[in-house]
């Protein structure tokens, strides 16, 4: 059961015959839980024989974690928010996004009718997860779900985050919603001089009608100036998002697109990356289209999810010369029943499938996943 604190005015609680804001704020979090079997490549970069490991591991479904959102009203509409919140690892108890205390997210900021502003470390409109998600429903899995992710070939819907970032997010009108928030510097701190900082634009823009939804997100990472002038420098890279459900009683149908130019290897911000850090050493800046088609279907206290992906890179000539192609495939199944309210068994099955160059170099991933989750 969430729990919530309503917080005393500390001059007291009326002056002058007149009530002081209220303010309040809440705990939350997710704890999920799994087992989980796998036959992986045996090193990262996929150039040697796949191995199979079973597992106890943490956030399949849904990254575990808790957190504290809060909000005062201050009168006319206008309210003071902000929310703070860490990832974790139950199976180990270790902090995730990189150890940070509140890597998920951290921001603070205003909210009226006329939408809200905030600045912190943000999850972007298109990344799939935190307070300002635009485009997760695109997803089956709602972008969960380990390998069957749509995180594991759109790029920024896999858990983008931003240090440093101010936003700006307006309310939904006649079905429409619109987002935009640029960073300072995408991962710590902002360094001297300005021009070496990474910076960020992220914008998004939704609309909904009966049974219709449709989203379309994007994002421009600049790469600031090499610390070295003989450093190469890094192109920057441009992430476009397209998404859109139907629903058909309780059948709902998913598609998704996403263009992505200069892709690498190396992580974008601190976290996972997915697929992408599979890719062969010394391969990046290549360009490359990803394409879903899913689906979702309820049935009781049942859901059932499905999705195909594909990934079309464009092919990359690598440091030996050499005309490098690396395309894959992603087939996911899986299902939750709903215990409670807040309680949840699942299941999911995913593989992925090389084509092109990295079909020789077991790149090829299958996953299986039993776990449970549970909100507080």
């Amino acid at each position: 059961m969430k729990k919530t604190w309503v917080a005393l005015a500390v001059a007291g609680a009326f002056v002058a015959g007149t009530a002081q804001a209220q303010s309040s704020v809440t705990l939350y979090g997710i704890v999920d839980i799994n087992y989980m079997w796998e036959e992986r490549p045996a090193n990262v970069n996929g150039t040697v024989q796949q191995e199979s490991v079973s597992s106890i591991n943490s956030g399949h479904q849904s990254g575990s974690r808790w957190g504290l959102r809060g909000s005062e009203d201050l009168g006319g509409g206008l309210k003071a928010i902000f929310t703070l919140e860490g990832g974790y690892s139950p199976d180990t108890g270790t902090l995730g996004q990189g150890g940070r205390l509140f890597g998920r997210q951290a921001w603070a900021g205003l909210q009226g009718g006329w939408g809200a502003v905030v600045a912190g470390r943000l999850a972007t409109f298109s990344s799939g997860t935190g307070s300002f998600d635009m485009f997760g429903r695109t997803d089956p899995f709602l972008t969960g779900f380990g390998l069957a992710s749509l995180g594991q070939t759109f790029f920024s819907a896999n858990a983008l985050r931003l240090d440093n970032t101010i936003a700006y997010q307006s309310p939904k009108f006649a079905g429409f919603q619109g987002g935009i928030g640029y960073s300072t510097n995408v991962d710590g701190g902002e360094t001297v001089p300005d021009g070496r900082n990474n910076t960020a634009i992220a914008s998004a823009i939704n609309w909904e009608a009966g049974p219709f939804w449709v989203s379309v997100t994007y994002d421009v990472v600049n790469f600031g100036d090499p610390v070295a002038p003989s450093t190469v420098q890094r192109e920057d890279q441009k992430h476009l998002q397209v998404g859109a459900t139907f629903d058909l009683g309780p059948v709902r149908l998913h598609g998704g697109y996403a263009d992505q130019s200069a892709i690498s290897g190396v992580p974008l911000v601190s976290g996972g990356t997915g697929a992408f850090a599979q890719l062969p050493a010394g391969i990046s800046n290549f360009d490359a289209n990803a394409y879903m088609l899913g689906v979702t279907w309820k049935i009781g206290a049942f859901t059932v999810m499905g999705s195909y992906q594909m990934f079309d890179a464009d092919s990359k000539l690598t440091a030996a010369n050499v005309s490098f192609d690396p395309d894959f495939n992603i087939w996911g199944v899986g299902a939750a029943y709903n215990l409670s309210r807040r309680t949840n068994l699942y299941a999911s099955y995913a593989t992925r499938d090389a084509d092109g160059s990295l079909s020789g170099n077991a790149f090829n991933y299958k996953q299986l996943a039993l776990g449970v989750r549970h909100l507080f």
